[in-house]
């Protein structure tokens, strides 16, 4: 899929002032967890996460397909109902936000990879959800500050991905 097909649509209706044909909103934002959610099809927004995580500058680690392993072993413990439509988590990180975070506090190496899921209910097909895992706060001020500056960041990211 191109992204030059969605990037004039986009520039455009920014350029001209014109509403987002799709509202995106945090849906969920607890302790541990922060997800957004918007209306439209998987792949595009699955495209704009991978799009937005390599605009800063990242490379994708890993794509665990969490949707299609759970239906692959439903049957072998005795489920059979699909969770998801569609349900993938990318894996990267950054080597400075990591270092920093790590400097601070050489335990943050738990923290990395970084982690965002996009997925699509069987139950709402049509709305995308996009959301990752919170970081904790950190036992000094440069840990609190390195762990804020990594959770900005995938927040970014995943707001990037959202804006088309």
């Amino acid at each position: 899929m191109s992204l030059l097909r969605f990037a004039i649509p986009a520039f455009l209706g920014l350029a001209l002032g014109l509403p987002s044909a799709f509202a995106q909103n945090l849906v969920m934002e607890t302790e541990d967890r922060r997800v957004y959610a918007t209306e439209g099809e998987f792949a595009f927004y699955r495209e704009m996460v991978e799009s937005a995580i390599t605009d800063e500058g990242m490379v994708i680690n890993y794509v665990g397909h969490i949707a299609s392993m759970l239906d692959r072993t439903g049957g072998d413990i005795g489920t059979g109902e699909s969770l998801y439509l569609h349900g993938e988590s990318l894996e990267f990180c950054s080597a400075v936000y990591s270092r920093r975070m790590m400097e601070a506090d050489p335990h943050s190496i738990v923290y990395c990879p970084y982690v965002i899921s996009v997925y699509e209910l069987a139950s709402e097909p049509g709305t995308i959800y996009i959301g990752y895992q919170r970081l904790p706060q950190g036992d000094d001020e440069a840990s609190q500050q390195a762990l804020q500056d990594v959770e900005e960041l995938i927040d970014r990211i995943v707001n990037n991905a959202l804006a088309f």
